[in-house]
């Protein structure tokens, strides 16, 4: 993990911090991806500093996320300068550095999130390795004809794949097992970790 100190100049969060010695490190994880902001938010909160995060949204999964992986306090990108102290202040007495019910706010948010990213990825993790694997291929185009011959197995094998996929999916054909994987996004994103 890099972080800009100076003009060209980069160093590691543990040469900066170590460095400085600062008792607050405000992270700007608006502009990073949420797996980067939470791994990089870990990282921080185990160099016993008070961490300040910035989300582009106060309310929002991005913010939720951050609080969930540890941050002491998440504020979106619009908060007004005297809570960003405010919290600070708070933080750096002992107290805690966001107010409670914003926490709470945050948790449901991250709770429900959680949820839906499970239901979502449900009827994925239904299949086994292979049928995701032969899925992968339907939903890339190729006939059963085709996959048969890339992977070397008989039409029918395919086939009874292409069934076993329909069935866990409880769909009718494979262009609705198709439109399903793409409207849950299931080939072109990751299952969420549980931050």
């Amino acid at each position: 993990m890099e972080v800009a100190v100076s003009g060209d100049t980069a160093v590691s969060i543990d040469e900066a911090l170590g460095a400085f010695e600062p008792s607050v490190v405000v992270f700007d994880g608006s502009s990073t991806s949420a797996e980067s902001a939470t791994r990089s938010i870990r990282r921080l909160i185990h160099l016993d500093r008070l961490v300040i995060a910035i989300a582009s949204d106060a309310v929002s999964v991005e913010a939720a996320r951050m609080a969930g992986a540890g941050a002491d306090c998440v504020f979106g990108l619009d908060t007004p300068l005297d809570s960003f102290a405010e919290s600070i202040t708070r933080g750096l007495s002992g107290r805690e550095a966001m107010p409670m019910d914003r926490r709470y706010v945050l948790e449901e948010l991250l709770r429900k999130y959680r949820t839906a990213e499970q239901r979502r990825w449900l009827p994925f993790d239904e299949l086994t390795a292979r049928e995701r694997d032969i899925f992968a291929m339907v939903y890339a185009g190729l006939s059963a004809d085709q996959i048969a011959e890339d992977e070397c197995v008989s039409v029918s094998t395919v086939r009874s794949h292409i069934q076993r996929i329909l069935v866990k999916l409880n769909v009718n054909s494979q262009i609705a097992a198709v439109a399903l994987a793409r409207s849950n996004q299931w080939f072109s994103s990751e299952p969420v970790g549980l931050v």
